[in-house]
């Protein structure tokens, strides 16, 4: 009961940020809410467990990569005659087993500026680079050993399968 009551809350807050608090929203909104919250759309999932220096060692690895990423493309747009050589490359999974692992490292790639995680398929996840395709393939090799470790004592991404 504890559960539906903190879903009814969240969702009736959502929709009143989305509808801009408009009262005549609610008409259609209230069932919507009553309706979500019963049959909850987002079936609850156990919090992700970080290894606490894995952490450590991510939070410079990613900004690193960030600046470096950001750099590199705002010197692209500031320096016409630098070349783009866009293209997609695959890289094979070596270390992250199915799961969150995975979908993190994906979504870690797209906040970098210049990479575009395209595909994931239980074998390897397709990139789309602006440039430099073998120092983004290295570069991925140390994002996922770095990801790895920090998701290592996480069971729902340590499962093969």
């Amino acid at each position: 009961m504890a559960g539906f009551i903190q879903r009814l809350t969240v969702y009736a807050f959502l929709w009143w940020v989305l509808s801009g608090g408009s009262a005549a929203s609610w008409a259609w909104g209230l069932p919507a809410i009553l309706l979500a919250a019963l049959f909850n759309p987002f079936p609850p999932e156990r919090g992700v467990i970080w290894h606490p220096t894995a952490l450590l060692a991510f939070v410079p690895v990613f900004v690193v990569f960030s600046l470096r990423g950001a750099l590199d493309v705002a010197w692209r747009a500031l320096h016409p005659r630098r070349p783009l050589l866009p293209t997609l490359v695959d890289y094979p999974w070596a270390l992250l087993p199915p799961g969150r692992g995975r979908v993190f490292l994906a979504n870690l790639i797209n906040l970098m500026p210049g990479t575009l995680c395209v595909r994931i398929t239980e074998h390897s996840m397709t990139v789309h680079v602006l440039s430099h395709p073998a120092r983004t393939m290295a570069a991925l090799q140390r994002l996922e050993g770095v990801v790895y470790r920090l998701f290592a004592s996480d069971p729902e991404s340590s499962r093969h399968g």
